[in-house]
């Protein structure tokens, strides 16, 4: 517009020449005429959140009642492998009933009296103290063979082992008649709708008591030998329980086993950062009737180039690992383990820049610190380890740079003689830097750099750890032949801007809030020289 508003004066005051009689006016009257043309860039405004849009957005979370702003990388894993915890393989028991009679022929009909009480086991697999189970699946299987040559009326009653419904032991009576060949006796059925209660020995071992009662009945001139005996066998076959209850132990747990992968922090790598106080938050959610004690067997950071760095516990403040269990069955406990810059070395992994932080984490079942002495587990149990690496943006940088673009048409100031910039640099962050230009031809090739094109002023930081007030900054420059030339070939002028946090010399930390702006203004002058 600036441009057809001077040719248009122009052409007006030649036109206005010519009806003056302008051939009678010698040449030597005539000047030159320089009308300026002033082009606007535009302006380039951007808040924290869009400086820091290389950053997956879903990492960035900002707080919306003071604006602070915090990196986070979130994942999780969950353990419910019960077995782990406590495994119940099959149990088969076998006992008998052996009375060690010796009659070659009883005189008259004749009975032995049946009143036995087997003490059965019910190992778990690693010695775990069980209490009760109740089944969900599984067989009880009951087998009895007898050699005598007697009828048999007998009942049996497994003790503890009780119909969940009822409340009632399992029992079972059945008359048997001999027929001249080995009695038996079989009984089978789901284990599921039944629950089991166990009591201790002397050892804690687990164990249960089978009464067998009733009575068998000989013929006049039946035989009786001392090797006749019952045999019983009661087995539990491929049990499995949908609540357990018992004291499981102390065998440690591969809880977490893990890598996060938080590459997009890499975007800092080389500028100098410093982190004040980034931390890992261990959220675990625990629905498990036992309380753990976290166990961080190794935890390191690796960094793009494969370095490591490996985390430390600080041993004289110690770590707070321990999971609390849920009171009540169903319910989730919840608890927060953190580890910070007092506690251990975190600060020192997450300051190399890490694009992986690996995660290898144990738990340890009923600990010293425990109060429990009873455990449950139910068959969804499960205990969710939420990891998070919390990154406040509270740090030290110096060398951090970010590029803006600026398209443009210099149509208008093709034939300038001279040509002139304008930077305004309007800064609310705390950062303080310069703008490098760069002069970018459509094949994205640099024609020309103007460097510290403009000083970028931090704004003082108040008490509060806000800015104060925006501070604002300018330059003007005159392009020499060689860049006014490379000027009129380019596409785009490309900003950089080049920063490092306020005070950084002094080992200060800022506050990044994402409503901070920063705002370039770009304009030009150039003067064209037209002979009259």
């Amino acid at each position: 517009m600036r441009k057809n508003f001077a040719r248009t004066s122009v052409l007006s005051c030649l036109l206005l020449a010519s009806s003056c009689h302008i051939d009678e006016l010698g040449k030597e009257k005539l000047g030159t005429y320089s009308p300026h043309i002033v082009l606007n860039l535009g302006a380039a405004e951007y808040t924290v959140l869009e400086l820091l849009e290389d950053l997956d957005q879903e990492s960035l979370e900002v707080n919306d009642e003071d604006q602070t702003m915090s990196i986070l990388f979130r994942d999780s894993t969950l353990f419910s492998d019960n077995e782990s915890l406590i495994a119940i393989s099959s149990v088969s028991n076998v006992e008998e009933f052996a009375p060690g009679e010796d009659v070659p022929s009883t005189p008259v009909d004749y009975e032995i009296e049946i009143e036995e009480t087997f003490v059965f086991s019910f190992p778990a697999n690693n010695g775990e103290e069980i209490d009760s189970v109740f089944y969900n699946s599984g067989t009880l299987d009951f087998f009895m063979e007898s050699s005598f040559e007697g009828d048999i009326d007998y009942t049996w009653v497994i003790e503890g082992t009780r119909i969940t419904e009822t409340n009632l032991d399992l029992t079972q009576s059945k008359e048997l008649t001999y027929t001249g060949s080995t009695v038996t006796d079989t009984y089978s059925r789901s284990l599921n709708g039944l629950k089991s209660l166990f009591y201790k020995n002397a050892l804690d071992e687990n164990e249960f008591a089978v009464h067998v009662t009733g009575t068998i009945s000989f013929e006049t001139g039946s035989q009786i030998l001392s090797t006749d005996k019952m045999i019983f066998n009661l087995a539990f076959n491929n049990p499995a329980f949908s609540k357990v209850y018992g004291f499981f132990g102390n065998d440690p747990l591969d809880l977490q086993s893990q890598t996060i992968d938080i590459s997009a922090f890499d975007e800092f790598s080389g500028d100098g950062l410093k982190l004040e106080d980034p931390r890992v938050l261990l959220i675990t959610k625990n629905s498990f009737g036992l309380d753990f004690e976290l166990s961080f067997d190794e935890i390191k950071a690796v960094a793009a180039d494969n370095s490591e760095v490996l985390f430390v516990e600080n041993p004289s403040s110690g770590i707070d690992g321990f999971v609390s269990s849920p009171e009540v069955e169903g319910e989730i406990k919840r608890d927060t383990i953190e580890l910070n810059k007092e506690n251990s070395n975190i600060n020192e992994l997450l300051n190399s820049t890490p694009v992986l932080m690996d995660f290898s984490i144990s738990g340890i079942p009923n600990p010293a610190s425990s109060t429990l002495d009873n455990n449950f587990m139910l068959e969804e149990s499960e205990i969710e380890v939420v990891s998070v690496i919390d990154i406040p943006l509270q740090f030290q940088m110096d060398g951090f740079s970010v590029d803006f673009d600026f398209e443009m048409d210099l149509s208008d100031i093709e034939k300038a003689d001279r040509i002139a910039f304008s930077i305004v640099a309007t800064n609310e962050i705390p950062f303080a830097g310069t703008i490098d230009l760069h002069f970018v031809d459509e094949e994205e090739n640099t024609l020309y750099t103007l460097l510290d094109a403009v000083g970028i002023d931090s704004p003082d930081v108040g008490s509060g750890g806000r800015s104060i007030e925006p501070e604002v900054s300018s330059s003007e420059i005159d392009l020499d032949t060689e860049g006014i030339d490379a000027l009129l070939h380019a596409h785009k002028i490309l900003a950089t801007v080049n920063l490092s946090t306020f005070e950084a010399e002094v080992d200060r930390y800022v506050t990044l809030y994402a409503d901070y702006v920063l705002k370039i203004e770009l304009s030009l002058a150039g003067e064209v020289t037209i002979e009259l």
